[in-house]
């Protein structure tokens, strides 16, 4: 059972079992009341009748305009299946690893062959994960794409060595964290992968020189070479002026572009953005989207989750995920064809 099955299931459950109160209507009966003819009750209880059917019309149209956050595209998926199906040849998904032409011969940043991550939830299994496997490699960006409840943000954790899968294994530069233990993991997570939050994470007491600098702390750098370091990717996002300032002085997107400069101040293997651009505008969105680009340009490997298609079609390849699943993994072209 996917993550999102049970979710549903349990709003099913819930609606199946509310039980309904019933009211007896009580009238009030006075000279007034009698006055009114026959007819007069008819046309009342009538517009009555009329109004609660256009209120109730009212509301399955609204119902029915609000998007479903966990609702797929089942026309999209069925395209992408079909496509993946065809270039694999093969009918069972995930068999058959895409290899970008211009890394064939390569080895792997990273491999993750045949993910599962399950959930026990009472007597109910929950595949988040069911059967993942992908190679990711070395200056690659790709955007990991699927609707609240895919399993993408399982995946996610799992890459960024958040978490560790049910079974399968993952390597990051060919080592293996599949059973790694949390000390482990951190070590992992500071020296091999740089994170970029939605809601920026950063210190809201501290100025943005220090914030750059924290991964650099853990990393037991000496404190010179911290903030020279933290500096120049500072100025590499353009706010190396505003060096003294604190979070909250900032714009949503300048904030972001701070989060980048910390993630990338550690000179880690892989930069790990989690909805880069959901807490802010169109304009800017497009402004952290290109920052994306030029550490991508500049030989950064750019691993990217998001629900937006528009947002994932501006890397160059494009994994997306539904029900656990790899339902597509190819290049941002012909994904663009198909959805």
């Amino acid at each position: 059972m996917s993550l999102k099955d049970f979710k549903n299931k349990n709003i099913n459950e819930k609606t199946q079992g509310t039980e309904t109160l019933e009211v007896e209507d009580l009238s009030v009966s006075d000279e007034s009341t009698d006055d009114l003819s026959s007819e007069d009750n008819a046309d009342h209880l009538n517009n009555d009748s009329n109004a609660d059917s256009e209120n109730a019309s009212e509301k399955t149209e609204t119902e029915e305009d609000e998007p479903d956050e966990y609702a797929e595209n089942h026309d999209e998926i069925a395209k992408l299946k079909a496509a993946q199906e065809a270039a694999s040849g093969s009918s069972e998904l995930g068999n058959v690893v895409f290899i970008p032409k211009e890394h064939i011969g390569e080895l792997p940043l990273l491999e993750l062959h045949d993910i599962y991550k399950i959930y026990k939830m009472g007597s109910e299994e929950v595949h988040a994960n069911d059967g993942i496997s992908v190679n990711i490699y070395k200056g690659e960006f790709v955007a990991i794409v699927g609707k609240s409840g895919s399993g993408k943000s399982t995946l996610m954790n799992i890459i960024g060595a958040l978490d560790v899968p049910t079974s399968g294994k993952y390597l990051i530069s060919g080592q293996d964290t599949s059973s790694m233990k949390d000390d482990e993991l951190a070590a992992i997570r500071n020296k091999k992968i740089g994170f970029v939050f939605q809601q920026y994470n950063l210190l809201p007491k501290d100025n943005l020189l220090d914030n750059v600098c924290l991964p650099l702390l853990y990393a037991g750098v000496p404190k010179a070479e911290q903030n020279e370091r933290a500096m120049k990717q500072l100025e590499r996002v353009g706010l190396a002026d505003k060096w003294m300032q604190k979070p909250a002085q900032l714009s949503g997107g300048q904030q972001q572009r701070v989060s980048i400069a910390r993630a990338l101040a550690g000179d880690p293997e892989l930069i790990l953005a989690d909805e880069p651009t959901g807490a802010l505008d169109s304009k800017t969105s497009k402004q952290v989207l290109g920052f994306l680009k030029e550490i991508n340009e500049d030989g950064n490997t750019v691993v990217m989750i998001t629900h937006d298609n528009s947002i994932a079609l501006e890397a160059k390849r494009i994994i997306r995920i539904s029900d656990g699943k790899v339902v597509y993994d190819g290049t941002a072209e012909d994904y663009a064809k198909l959805i």
